[in-house]
């Protein structure tokens, strides 16, 4: 009897540990942060996987924008880990790799993503990723080098191509830019969807035909946040602001996205309208599903706050953001104008 005993109380420490551990990821969904780390600490204490928590726990950390402290728990995490990395493993180098990007350790950077290539070869995503790291060591060859790599896996990908002929303008390497933009201008019109020549017509500042092809995308319904937030910054720089209000607004009202409700939100504050951004941003922090903007979303919503004299609920609402993500002593200068205010 004792023997059964024993074996009931390990099962239901079991699923103890693992509940504390499912607990605290979906308070990292909701961003609640602290509340998913101390989920996370039970989790341990229970027993659990502890390449699981700690890998929470450096997610919980990223929320924060504390990236010395998600790569700490990072670290730990993969100490944990099998002798045969798998998906796990590689989830965590990516996350470890935007830490070290976020830090400006763009060597690390690097090498999180040198240890996906060597047993992932063909994993384009990683190759990108590391020539887009070299851009700000001005390895130029290099990242030409994981550039080319990244296209030779993922052939006829013309979306890769115009990522990269972004992402060398961007750091003033048109020349080497042009390469890939004359691969995406010399294939055939026929396999280069709408979304990506609204691309590239986005780029060379053809907004007005930018908006003709992504429309035309959207009509054939290949919508998706990622095109509509281009869609309605292609308005705003016609200065279009009420077409770009009625994308952003429409896409709301069939997906509910909430990264879209706080574009819409910016749409109106860049107006001065701040009646309608704060309706915008509370209505985007209404949406609990696959939000991962919330910090963004309360942290514009108490500038409207300020901006329509509502210091009260400004600052209340300022105390709770703290509470939830941390201080710092720009917000606490914040804080204490609001509150005296």
């Amino acid at each position: 009897m004792c023997i059964s005993l024993c074996a009931l109380s390990l099962a239901a420490c079991g699923a103890d540990q693992e509940e504390l551990t499912k607990q605290g990821m979906e308070a990292v969904a909701r961003q609640e942060y602290r509340s998913a780390r101390d989920s996370f600490d039970r989790a341990l204490n229970a027993g659990g996987d502890k390449e699981q928590i700690y890998r929470g726990i450096g997610l919980s950390y990223m929320g924060q924008q504390d990236y010395a402290k998600a790569l700490s728990s990072f670290s730990k995490a993969l100490k944990e880990a099998g002798p045969s990395p798998g998906e796990m493993e590689f989830d965590i180098n990516y996350y470890m790799a935007i830490c070290h990007y976020k830090l400006g350790e763009y060597d690390a950077a690097i090498g999180c993503y040198d240890a996906i290539t060597e047993l992932k070869r063909k994993e384009t995503r990683a190759w990108y990723l590391k020539g887009s790291m070299k851009l700000y060591l001005n390895d130029v060859k290099g990242a030409v080098e994981d550039f080319d790599t990244a296209v030779s896996v993922k052939k006829g990908d013309y979306s890769l191509y115009i990522d990269i002929y972004d992402s060398m303008l961007q750091h003033g390497y048109n020349a080497e830019a042009q390469k890939y933009l004359d691969v995406v201008l010399a294939a055939d019109v026929k396999d280069i969807g709408d979304y990506d020549k609204g691309r590239l017509c986005y780029f060379r500042g053809e907004y007005g035909q930018a908006c003709n092809y992504l429309e035309r995308a959207r009509s054939e319904g290949k919508v998706d946040s990622g095109l509509i937030t281009l869609l309605g910054e292609c308005y705003k720089r016609q200065d279009q602001y009420d077409y770009a209000a009625v994308v952003y607004g429409g896409y709301v009202d069939d997906f509910g996205d909430a990264a879209i409700c706080n574009q819409l939100g910016l749409c109106y504050v860049e107006q001065g309208d701040y009646e309608n951004g704060l309706a915008a941003f509370r209505r985007g922090r209404e949406i609990r599903e696959n939000n991962t903007c919330l910090q963004a979303l309360r942290l514009n919503e108490i500038v409207c706050l300020e901006h329509l004299g509502q210091y009260k609920e400004a600052a209340k609402e300022l105390s709770d953001y703290m509470e939830t993500y941390g201080d710092s002593e720009l917000l606490n200068k914040e804080y204490a104008f609001l509150i005296t205010r």
